[in-house]
């Protein structure tokens, strides 16, 4: 199973999700309005007198009170709910947020965030998809782990003190290939509908416990205790109680659909972590560790309850069994690892919580000023594939297209290279707001001579003059660089891209406009950049909520299709029956799904309009049918055994718009 049919899954279990709620709503709403019916009832049984004195049966049955006190509950669940969500709009830093995390400066000299940064950003490179904001959970002892957010634009990746100090580089590798695999398979979105479904439900004990808490300090109990107030009193009181007692046997059920939601998907996610990585013993160290820690992923956060579904590990202080359990138990996931783990935990002890602290010695633009140029981001990295010769370009690409909708440790390896190739000043500049968008703007400048000098003169005026003049050095670096440093160099710049103000995020955009359009034209390049960095970002600042699913069959975008394979036959070929054939190599992946024959466009009609409007329409294609779109244009592309940077540049605009991660592919000299 690939992360497009995880996708789909995860779809189909949101669907069931909230079908198994608004059952649980309805029986909820059920209950208090039988509460209220049986405490009215009684009341009357004891007023009502009939005419020859025996007192009037209690009618526990009243059609009106049951329409207007279960309609009145269910529009508090629901607003409790709607009300959770909002809360949780911005995305995986509201989550982060509130379970104390930190989000750490990409600048920082603290070893083991340094650690933890490095691995997600290779990670983000690896899987194509923009790297997440990085939070720390710091005092937190547990070795835990969490991804959140609504989409791949609005992920972060978060992890506690313990995490990071506790475990090595490959172990730490582990279980971030583990939430990326979250990432990647959709399950962030189904968890923050949880949390929000979760929330509306508790609002019934929240109010029972309004009530009790207005009852006792109202001091009603002391006056008349004997008489009809007292009674009353201790009505209210009942009904309080009877309120939590409803309210909490609902979250019961809710915490029983959460649970069940959340089980299976840890294994999948365990599975991929070991495909991703290539290392079994990573995760599989990782998980022996939590076991073998008293405080194991144990956060103390108050709100580690409602979040738990997301972790890594159970998170929650007395741990749940059965059908209650959002993880799998340790002993299960090791085995299904490691066949032949002995049953043994490593005896560790509670880490040093100390940190070194945040702030390195460079901070973006002002660092990146006079720098000198040398490859650090990585550790020792292996050497990119496309320094090693064509043959192994032409595999590590060949196998890119295999991985489309999978992890593999192929890319890993790729992407640690690619890393480590990119000079430290250029990672300090993409840490950082004016740096990350010195280095767009960089990107975008003109090669003509006179062109430059009226986009410099533009750029002098709308930029300060320490973005102005890292600009013009970037400029002079970047000419030559292949698309697959410079896709992983915007990578690498968005979420410093995030940290704008509205204001700044729209006066960037602005510029980035004027750039692109300078030259009255758009090519490849810049109509790649221009989707990457406005999909997320304009998700991001916009909030947007996420493509919903209007297409299913390949026949409602035969069209769309043919415009992108036809436009990707054609790059990079030496003529027209090159093309040709590239093109029929690509829509022989689709054309079974079709019965029937893609059409072949010609050039008028494959411009940029028709490809955006192409790519518009399949953003709301389902999972499935994304994942044959992007095997039939890697098919075209890989027709000739080459992958030219014009087609790794569309390409990687192709998967961005439809919301679809791909590898980095290894670009022709």
């Amino acid at each position: 199973m690939d992360f497009f049919d995880r996708q789909e899954a995860a779809r189909k279990s949101s669907r069931r999700l909230v079908l198994y709620f608004a059952l649980a709503v309805v029986g909820v709403a059920f209950a208090v309005a039988a509460v209220v019916s049986a405490a009215m009832a009684m009341g009357g049984s004891r007023l009502d007198v009939s005419v020859n004195g025996v007192p009037a049966k209690p009618n526990f049955w009243d059609p009106g009170i049951f329409l207007t006190v279960g309609g009145g509950t269910i529009v508090v669940i629901l607003l409790g709910s709607l009300f959770k969500s909002m809360a949780l709009s911005t995305g995986g830093p509201a989550v982060a947020r509130s379970l104390g995390g930190r989000k750490v400066d990409p600048n920082t000299s603290d070893a083991d965030e340094r650690k933890l940064l490095n691995v997600v950003e290779e990670m983000s490179i690896a899987s194509g998809v923009p790297v997440p904001e990085v939070y720390l959970l710091e005092g937190e002892h547990g070795i835990n782990a969490f991804a959140a957010g609504r989409t791949t634009s609005d992920a972060v990746v978060g992890a506690t003190r313990g995490c990071v100090k506790l475990l090595s580089r490959d172990e730490l590798q582990g279980v971030v290939a583990h939430e990326f695999s979250h990432i990647l398979n959709g399950d962030m979105r189904l968890n923050l509908r949880l949390m929000g479904l979760l929330f509306g439900i508790l609002m019934i004990t929240v109010f029972g416990r309004i009530i009790l808490r207005s009852v006792f300090y109202s001091g009603g109990g002391g006056r008349s205790s004997n008489g009809k107030n007292g009674g009353g009193v201790a009505a209210a009181a009942a009904f309080g109680i009877a309120l939590i007692v409803v309210g909490y046997l609902g979250v019961l059920a809710a915490n029983l659909i959460k649970a069940a939601v959340s089980r299976q998907r840890e294994f999948l996610a365990d599975a991929s972590a070991v495909q991703f990585t290539r290392n079994p013993d990573g995760i599989g160290g990782a998980l022996k560790k939590i076991g073998g820690l008293a405080a194991g992923g144990r956060l103390d956060n108050p709100h580690a309850e409602e979040a738990s579904h997301m972790f890594f590990a159970s998170g929650l202080r007395a741990k749940m069994a059965g059908a209650f359990a959002t993880h799998p138990p340790l002993d299960q996931r090791i085995r299904a690892i490691d066949k032949h783990w002995d049953g043994r935990f490593p005896e560790l002890g509670l880490p040093e919580m100390s940190s070194s602290g945040a702030g390195g010695p460079r901070s973006g633009v002002a660092a990146f000023a006079g720098a000198e140029v040398s490859a650090g981001g990585g550790s020792a990295p292996p050497a990119p594939a496309a320094a090693q010769g064509a043959a192994a370009a032409a595999s590590l690409n060949a196998a890119a297209m295999e991985g489309i909708g999978a992890l593999r440790g192929e890319q890993v390896e790729h992407a640690r290279g690619l890393y480590g190739s990119i000079p430290e000043a250029w990672l300090a500049a993409a840490h950082n707001e004016s740096g990350a968008q010195a280095l767009i703007f960089a990107m975008l400048l003109a090669q003509d001579d006179e062109l430059l000098s009226a986009e410099l003169a533009m750029l002098e005026g709308a930029t300060d003059a320490a973005t102005y003049r890292a600009i013009l050095d970037l400029h002079g670096q970047l000419g030559d660089l292949g698309s697959s440093r410079k896709i992983a160099l915007i990578d690498l710049a968005i979420p410093a891209l995030r940290r704008l103000s509205p204001g700044e995020y729209e006066r960037f955009t602005g510029i980035m406009g004027a750039l692109i359009e300078s030259d009255r034209q758009v090519d490849l390049f810049e109509f790649m950049l221009q989707k990457i960095v406005r999909r997320h970002l304009d998700i991001y600042f916009n909030r947007q909520a996420p493509v919903k699913v209007r297409y299913r069959s390949p026949a409602q975008l035969a069209d769309e299709s043919s415009v992108l394979i036809s436009t990707l036959a054609f790059l990079g070929v030496d003529g027209p029956e090159e093309g040709e054939a590239s093109f029929a190599a690509g829509a022989a992946e689709l054309e079974p799904h079709l019965g029937g024959k893609l059409a072949l466009k010609g050039g008028a009609e494959c411009g940029l309009a028709q490809i955006d409007a192409a790519l518009e329409r399949y953003a709301a294609a389902a999972p499935a049918l994304k994942k044959l779109l992007l095997v039939a244009c890697g098919k075209a592309v890989m027709h000739d055994g080459v992958v030219a940077s014009d087609e790794a540049e569309l390409l990687r605009a192709i998967a961005d718009t439809i919301d679809c991660p791909i590898p980095p592919f290894v670009v022709a000299a």
